[in-house]
């Protein structure tokens, strides 16, 4: 296959010092053969540190985005999203192989697979290292194809499979059963990793023995292994120092990325030369409030793709007088910081300039406010009647703002790479799975318990007894709710509804843009064309079925 063949005077390798100060350093390795510079110390350490790069062409990217968080019941499409790319979204008939989307994700992963089958050959025939240093590297590599095959075979189903280094052109691929890349694959490759893993990495933002347990606790979720997710991510909960960030709010602190809740995530840099791309996610969610006349794009506010609006189901699921991961989650006002009229009033620097609410608000109190005055009066936010002060109007340019991806900290009002890192696990993820799987398992008050954990930390303070729920109100839907609120934007709600058994259901129901098209079609993506088109066995490699 051509997407796995190693380029090696290509790669960029990763310093040993994978951390947000010293992300990315250059070896002249460009000469060198993988069979004599991947035999030395240097060589497989910089082999594995190519396989981490593979990450940062997917967290925070806008295929990624469109794949995981769009098509949902909680998010749709935005006005960048309906003039870019909607066809994901809406599931319309152009969603097709040769969308570059999801020719870029699955390139990705490949090329990340066939890294990882590299070092995980090598390492052990490395001399001068030990052997806990060979399982380590090992670990890692493994830790790291687990996770790029776990996305493959959600996304398209069955895949091509393979543990082995491709060193050549390959013409030929066949399709493995998802389970089979369970069992064979992902599963055995984190039972390995955590027990080879260190509980804390000596260079932050590798993979842990920590890393590995969530991340097979979400496998096992996804797999329905009901005993084996909540006995992980007990384990997750119980061994090791992670805690829950309180406030809520605080856990998207920019200055405070490395902190106490965070398992894994993937690592950028506020170094241009060194962070790439960067974590684009800013981007994403952010309404373009350059149309108020006081308000000139910075910094603070952030360069507005407009790519994703919230639901009407999402703009609904928060009681703000108890619950605050509204207010933690989501940017509803903006400031003037320029001179400026609205509504005949003058309005100075620091000033009210955009303020959103989740209410219907009168007619003549937004047209004498100071201030834009967006309101909501629960029509779909989609719809042609929207007018520009309700949530959806300006051709859907109005809409609360997901602050987890701000990133006030770039370079310039223009810069799309982002310097924040983007967290893949966290301690409040292993609650709500060993919350769903012990309610999987009919232990209501288990699962209860665990929920109310969360729920505590989300608490608006004094309301934390209100907060908590009981054996009898944990039902399929409290799961997905409690999840959307928990976790709305960071790229697991494609996945959560469709292992759920419910994205057809949930998506008809709740997003009226994808409603009209969505079909079992769609519980997988399409294999990209350009693979259907290079391999030489397509009766042994056909394309999803319906696309």
């Amino acid at each position: 296959m051509k997407n796995i063949t190693i380029l090696l005077s290509a790669i960029l390798f990763i310093s040993e010092l994978f951390s947000c100060q010293d992300v990315l350093k250059e070896n002249p390795v460009g000469l060198a053969s993988a069979d004599s510079y991947y035999s030395t110390p240097n060589g497989i350490r910089d082999a594995l540190n190519a396989t981490y790069t593979r990450l940062r062409v997917f967290y925070g990217r806008e295929d990624a985005c469109f794949l995981t968080v769009p098509g949902t019941d909680m998010y749709t499409n935005g006005f960048g999203g309906v003039t870019n790319h909607p066809a994901i979204n809406d599931y319309s008939v152009n969603f097709l192989g040769t969308d570059g989307f999801v020719t870029s994700v699955w390139n990705n992963f490949y090329i990340g697979i066939n890294q990882a089958n590299a070092v995980i050959s090598r390492a052990p025939t490395v001399t001068g290292l030990s052997e806990t240093d060979k399982n380590r590297i090992i670990g890692e590599a493994r830790f790291l194809r687990a996770l790029f095959y776990f996305h493959l075979v959600q996304q398209f189903g069955d895949v091509h499979f393979t543990q082995n280094e491709s060193v050549g052109i390959q013409t030929t691929a066949k399709r493995t059963p998802v389970a089979t890349i369970y069992e064979q694959g992902i599963i055995p490759d984190l039972q390995f990793a955590i027990a080879n893993l260190p509980a804390k990495a000596t260079n932050y933002g590798r993979a842990t023995k920590a890393a590995s347990e969530a991340l097979l606790a979400r496998v096992q979720l996804t797999r329905g292994n009901w005993v084996e997710a909540e006995t992980l991510a007990s384990n997750v909960i119980k061994s090791y120092n992670f805690q829950l960030v309180k406030p809520y709010a605080n856990l998207w602190d920019i200055n405070n990325e490395q902190n106490a809740e965070v398992i894994w995530s993937v690592q950028y840099t506020s170094d241009p030369l060194t962070n790439g791309d960067g974590n684009q996610a800013h981007l994403f969610f952010l309404i373009d409030y350059t149309q108020n006349p006081t308000i000139t794009r910075d910094l603070a506010n952030g360069r507005a793709y407009q790519r994703f609006m919230p639901t009407n189901y999402l703009i609904k699921l928060f009681d703000q007088t108890k619950d605050s991961r509204w207010e933690g989650s989501f940017k509803t006002v903006f400031f003037a910081n320029a001179k400026g009229t609205i509504n005949g009033k003058t309005v100075m620097p620091g000033d009210t300039a955009i303020k959103i609410v989740t209410y219907p608000v009168p007619d003549d109190l937004q047209s004498s406010a100071p201030y834009w005055y967006i309101d909501f009066n629960d029509k779909w936010v989609g719809a042609s009647n929207i007018t520009n002060n309700e949530i959806g109007g300006g051709q859907r340019r109005r809409f609360p703002v997901l602050k987890k991806f701000l990133d006030p900290l770039r370079i310039s009002v223009n810069a799309v790479e982002g310097r924040r890192d983007f967290i893949v696990l966290r301690l409040a993820e292993m609650y709500l799975i060993a919350g769903e799987a012990a309610w999987r398992q009919n232990k209501l008050a288990e699962s209860a318990t665990y929920f109310n954990v969360v729920r505590t930390r989300a608490a608006i303070a004094g309301k934390e007894k209100e907060m908590q729920v009981s054996a009898a109100d944990i039902n399929l839907d409290f799961i997905l709710d409690e999840r959307g609120r928990e976790l709305a934007g960071e790229g697991q709600r494609w996945y959560d509804l469709k292992r759920t058994g419910t994205l057809l259901t949930r998506v008809k129901q709740y997003n009226l843009d994808a409603a009209p098209n969505i079909k079992e079609t769609h519980l997988v993506r399409p294999i990209p064309q350009t693979q259907i088109d290079r391999v030489t066995n397509p009766a042994e490699f056909s394309q999803n079925p319906g696309y």
